[in-house]
């Protein structure tokens, strides 16, 4: 009987092996890269492309505003009228802000693009107050509570995505020695909120004009991207980027969370500790590294037939072979020197085994095998052939069917044997006078 390995358990000795963050990482674009933490993670998979420092802890400045975005569009429809408070007046000194003021009606979707472009941090509040008092089910919940509650939904949402080493104090990213975070932990939530379309969307936009309501009269606003890669009169500019966050502090230094794709690999890069126009100028050097050294390698999709088994003892009018079903799909990104070393191996369920074909009877979707890919020896993903058709027997009660040559000769047997027994003796001549 071929030893099966779980699925889930195979899926998990590759994702180990090949997306942990502790993961070998080839050698960087750069040993000279002035971003104190570093990280450029592959999608899908989150694997780690490079690394420096990504465990350390720093300050995210205003990249915090990706997941206070994330956790605005979880909770709130992008339609939905927020009426900002006194909220807007509680920023810092010297806070970026996106022009909201006390009173002012807008829609959450301009409330998005208000802390994502300009990194509006009076944005940021208001966004914050809102979804606390809309999750929270008390819609006049005091200020500064709601301030608290929703510090406590991004604490929770960040470690449920295995940021670990972060810790939010405010929504906005305004310098607080308690709110820090690590290169690793930024990239495992921008890697969650770029799965939503609309914070997608706005992240990529280099430029957005809303319509907010005050005193009863609509005003225009008109906020330009912060992200210089993003737009092309700069000479910053990288066509491959999709976007996202860009802070600064004084205490955390310039930082960024940038995003480029290339067909359909992404790459997200964050870079924490570094200047204004490094940040940019390294983020474009990442990029190119990841995207001449990586290629994405799609190895099987699920329900692919992958290979095919000869059968034997089938029906008449049934195939003579049959299409192995992969039972999951799997896409890894490798170097790209490292495609070409991948091998298959197809192993059949010895129990169906007869000789080298499969015995009739198979139902469709029955485990009759194993696909292992591996990479220089490694497991890269193992899974389960299932039997992409029904395969009738020759005869359904028994497997495998007796051989029509065999009947054949037991027929002409059994007849010759009649014949012989039923043959009339004669009577001899001496006995008949």
């Amino acid at each position: 009987m071929l030893q099966r390995l779980s699925l889930p358990l195979s899926i998990f000795a590759a994702l180990f092996l090949f997306f942990s963050p502790m993961a070998q990482a080839m050698e960087g674009p750069d040993n000279h890269l002035e971003a104190e933490g570093i990280v450029l993670m592959a999608e899908p998979g989150g694997k780690i492309l490079y690394e420096k420092n990504s465990g350390e802890r720093f300050y995210p400045a205003s990249t915090t505003k990706i997941m206070t975005a994330l956790l605005l569009l979880e909770h709130a429809s992008p339609e939905e009228m927020v009426t900002t408070g006194e909220e807007v007046f509680m920023v810092g000194p010297d806070s970026s802000t996106s022009g909201l003021t006390l009173g002012d009606r807008i829609s959450v979707r301009d409330l998005l693009y208000a802390m994502m472009l300009p990194s509006g941090n009076e944005a940021a509040y208001a966004a914050a107050v809102y979804v606390a008092r809309q999750t929270s089910g008390q819609p006049d919940m005091p200020v500064q509570e709601a301030l608290d509650y929703f510090v406590g939904l991004m604490n929770k949402r960040a470690r449920n995505l295995g940021a670990l080493k972060t810790h939010f104090a405010n929504p906005d990213g305004y310098h607080h020695p308690d709110h820090y975070t690590t290169a690793y932990d930024l990239a495992l939530i921008a890697r969650e909120a770029m799965q939503n379309d609309l914070l997608r969307q706005a992240a990529c936009s280099k430029v957005h004009e809303a319509t907010v309501w005050r005193d009863g009269s609509p005003v225009k606003l008109k906020w330009f991207n912060t992200n210089w890669l993003l737009h092309p009169d700069l000479s910053y500019y990288y066509p491959r980027a999709t976007g996202l966050k860009t802070g600064h502090t004084p205490e955390a230094g310039a930082t960024i969370v940038a995003t480029a794709s290339e067909g359909e690999l992404e790459l997200i890069a964050v870079l924490l500790k570094t200047t204004t126009e490094n940040r940019f100028l390294e983020a474009a050097s990442l990029f190119d590294y990841g995207f001449e050294h990586f290629r994405l390698c799609r190895l099987m999709e699920e329900g692919e037939a992958v290979a095919t088994a000869a059968l034997t003892g089938q029906a008449r009018g049934e195939e003579a072979a049959v299409p192995a079903l992969a039972a999951a799909g799997f896409s890894v990104v490798l170097p790209v020197e490292a495609i070409p070393r991948i091998e298959k191996t197809v192993t059949w369920e010895s129990s169906l085994l007869y000789g080298e074909a499969l015995k009739a009877p198979l139902g469709k979707g029955e485990v009759i095998g194993r696909i292992t890919y591996t990479l220089d020896g490694a497991v890269l993903f193992e899974t389960e052939l299932l039997s992409g058709s029904d395969v009738r027997a020759r005869f359904p009660w028994e497997k495998p069917a007796i051989p029509a040559a065999l009947l054949l000769g037991l027929s002409t047997l059994v007849k010759r044997r009649r014949r012989y027994h039923v043959r009339p003796r004669r009577r001899s001549r001496a006995g008949r006078a």
